[in-house]
Formats: C-alpha cells, sequence, structure tokens
C-alpha cells in the first residue's frame, strides 16, 4: 500500500506540475506563433442537450473493453505479458482506472475537439498514463514547420514537450495537428440554445408574464416612478405569485411589450434547439430524449449508424494514437466495439450460431467473446457437409474448373 499512494503522490506531481518525462524539448528562440488549443467550452454542459450527448457517447467508448495485441502468423493473440497491458486495460494511473481516464478523454473531444494525456516514465518505461485539461496546452510551431506542446502546471509554469512525448487525440482537423471544437465552430447554434434558456428562466421569474408597460395619466416623478415599479415586481414576480390578481387605480393600463411563448414559438425553437446540438455531435435524437414518437425500424437503424459514423471513428483515433506513442510492432491496441451487441441477445447467439456453422469461429472463439473460460478441445472448426472445394469432382463425376 505505500508504493501504491508513493506512486499516486508522483503521478500526481508529475500531472499538474510537470514531473518526471523522456526528451528534453527546447523552446528557447522560437519564432514561430503560439497556437491555443482549447479555451474555456466546459459552460456548454449547462445544455442539458450538450450534457446528454458527451454522455451519451462519452460513456459508450468508456465502457468498451480494450487489449494489447500481438499480430502472429496465424492471426493475433493477446499480449497479456505485455508490460503496458494492466495498464491500457484496467488502470492507466493510480487514482483512475481505464473507463474514467477514458471518459475524460472523450469527454474533452466532444467539448475541446482535442484530448491530451501526459505518460510517466520510469527507468524509461511509462508506469502511468495522466489526462491534461485542454485549455492548459498551446502549440508552438519555429519557421521551420517543426513544433512542440507547450503545457502549462498548477502554478503557471510550462513544460514543453515533443509531438511524441504525450499524447494527442483529435478527430476531425483541418491540418491534421489541431482538433477542431464543436463548441468553438458552432457557438451560434449553443448562443441560442443558451439565450433560449435564459428567456425561459427569466419569464418564469417574472411569474411568466412578458415584459409590459404600465401607462399612468398625468406625469410621475422619480420616486413614484421607482415605487410604482419596485411594488409591481414584488407582487407579481416570481413563481410564487402566479396567479395574484392585479389592481390598477387612477385609469393605469398594462401593455405588453415582449411577444407571448406561444406567438415566439418558443417550445418549437427549444426542439430545434435540442436537434440541432444532436446533428452536431452525431448522437441520434432519441439517445437524449428528442424524438417525438420514434419507432423500432428508426431507432435501430439510427443506433447502426451511431456505431458506424460516430463511435467507431473515435475507437479508431484512440487506437492508432496510443500505439503511434506507446506500442511497437508487432503489438497494436484494439477497442472491441461488438461488445454492443451484447444487449442484443437473439441477434448475438444468431451470429454467433452463422459463424459456428460455416466453420469460421470455433466453440472457444464465441466463449472468450462471452467473457467465459475456454474449454477442451474447444478450438475445432466446423464445415458444412455439402461444401467440397471447386476444384473436387461432384457426384456425377464432373470435374469443375475453377474461374482464377
Amino acid at each position: 500500500m505505500p508504493g501504491l499512494l508513493q506512486r499516486a503522490a508522483s503521478g500526481i506531481t508529475n500531472w499538474f506540475l510537470g514531473g518526471r518525462r523522456r526528451g528534453s524539448a527546447k523552446t528557447t528562440g522560437e519564432t514561430g506563433p503560439t497556437i491555443p488549443v482549447g479555451g474555456d467550452v466546459t459552460g456548454a454542459l449547462q445544455c442539458s442537450a450538450v450534457w446528454a450527448c458527451c454522455r451519451v457517447v462519452s460513456q459508450a467508448i468508456s465502457a468498451l473493453p480494450g487489449h494489447i495485441f500481438a499480430e502472429a502468423p496465424e492471426g493475433k493473440t493477446k499480449a497479456t505479458k505485455h508490460p503496458y497491458y494492466r495498464m491500457l486495460t484496467t488502470r492507466p494511473n493510480p487514482l483512475m482506472t481505464m473507463v474514467q481516464w477514458r471518459q475524460t478523454t472523450v469527454l474533452h473531444l466532444m467539448l475541446y475537439g482535442n484530448a491530451y494525456t501526459i505518460p510517466e516514465y520510469d527507468g524509461g518505461e511509462v508506469i502511468a498514463l495522466w489526462p491534461i485539461a485542454p485549455e492548459r496546452v498551446s502549440i508552438i510551431r519555429d519557421v521551420t514547420g517543426a513544433y512542440l506542446y507547450r503545457v502549462l502546471d498548477a502554478a503557471g509554469k510550462p513544460h514543453d514537450y515533443l509531438p511524441l512525448e504525450l499524447l494527442h487525440f483529435r478527430i476531425f482537423s483541418l491540418d491534421g495537428l489541431i482538433g477542431l471544437s464543436p463548441i468553438e465552430y458552432h457557438r451560434v447554434a449553443f448562443q441560442i440554445d443558451t439565450v433560449a434558456r435564459t428567456y425561459a428562466f427569466n419569464l418564469y421569474a417574472n411569474g411568466g408574464r412578458p415584459q409590459g408597460v404600465l401607462e399612468y395619466p398625468g406625469n410621475l416623478n422619480e420616486i413614484q416612478i421607482q415605487g410604482i415599479r419596485a411594488g409591481w415586481k414584488q407582487v407579481h414576480s416570481g413563481a410564487q405569485n402566479v396567479g395574484n390578481i392585479v389592481v390598477l387605480e387612477g385609469g393605469t393600463k398594462y401593455s405588453a411589450l415582449a411577444l407571448p411563448p406561444e406567438q415566439m414559438e418558443f417550445i418549437a425553437q427549444q426542439k430545434f434547439s435540442v436537434e440541432q446540438i444532436a446533428r452536431i455531435y452525431g448522437v441520434p435524437p432519441h439517445l437524449i430524449g428528442a424524438m417525438d414518437k420514434p419507432t423500432y425500424a428508426s431507432v435501430e437503424q439510427q443506433g447502426l449508424e451511431f456505431l458506424q459514423y460516430n463511435l467507431q471513428p473515435i475507437a479508431t483515433s484512440i487506437e492508432r494514437t496510443i500505439e503511434s506513442v506507446l506500442l511497437e510492432a508487432p503489438y497494436f491496441y484494439k477497442l472491441n466495439l461488438s461488445t454492443f451487441e451484447r444487449s442484443d441477445i437473439k441477434t448475438r447467439y444468431a451470429a454467433y450460431a452463422t459463424a459456428r456453422q460455416w466453420g469460421f469461429m470455433s466453440v472457444n472463439d464465441i466463449r472468450e467473446l462471452e467473457d467465459l473460460n475456454r474449454i477442451p478441445e474447444g478450438d475445432v472448426y466446423l464445415q458444412p457437409l455439402n461444401m467440397t472445394q471447386a476444384t473436387e469432382a461432384n457426384d456425377e463425376g464432373i470435374q469443375s474448373v475453377p474461374l482464377a
């Protein structure tokens, strides 16, 4: 236990203050620009649609099992003896599980378009992976086009890293170096949602009464104006005063200035904003409660598209980035996307039956996907009796000729 606590303390130092790392990047005399990678965009999480999209995608990716494999002549095998196997499958650092680390990484991608992790080294080997907030990272370029990463620690002190000294995850990029932030590039759409939520809050705070004017015959001095305004707000503002009876004296009239919510199509605008945000993040609307009457067929199709066009590119980006910095041939990192089929037991078992009958999966292959132990003689592959090679003679003695 003391060793674990010491490693955790050392890791925290590395995470927040730079700590131990590989290489010695120098930045003195650079003439290129400093490119900030991420601003503070976490305020967008106050939008329920953004929160839901980030939650759905980050939790889906974080739940995938990942393993290190080694390429072999017969295919691939799990490299359980690799020194990084436990770090990349269960615990990337003493304070986080792999699920927590991957969820943080994907959440940074969803908000900033970039995610960073600093490896901690001991004796030339990586012993931990520490995620870093993107707003603390900028990219330094010189006149030759070379670049490095400048990371600010908690005290504001810069630490420089060469490109292969940290893990930089990005998915959508114009130059292949800096990822595009959905929040920054669609700020107008998010601002419309923010304005709509602010309007709704102020409307409810005023008892559902739109902005208006009290018309009073004659002239009023400033003290009278302030007194009437304060009295009106005290009696009619706030949810607790909804339904209070209005009493106007001396010929005073109330005239509404703002359009009522129904004339502004407020509900339709809120619905459009939610669908717009779901479209930006590539999340099916039904996953964040934005569809009125989804059908089973449409939900099933959208679920497949969500897996193919959203989750798979993110998973592939994580795999390739880990491989480029931490692994060398013949080792590679793989996330198992077939895990999503586990919830549909009928489809899963039907696929297993087809794979078993046509001979491209054995009993042990299937049991491994189901997290079951292997069994003796479970590596036998079947072949249907009515299947034969094209060059063999058939029952009538006619020799089949291969086409190629």
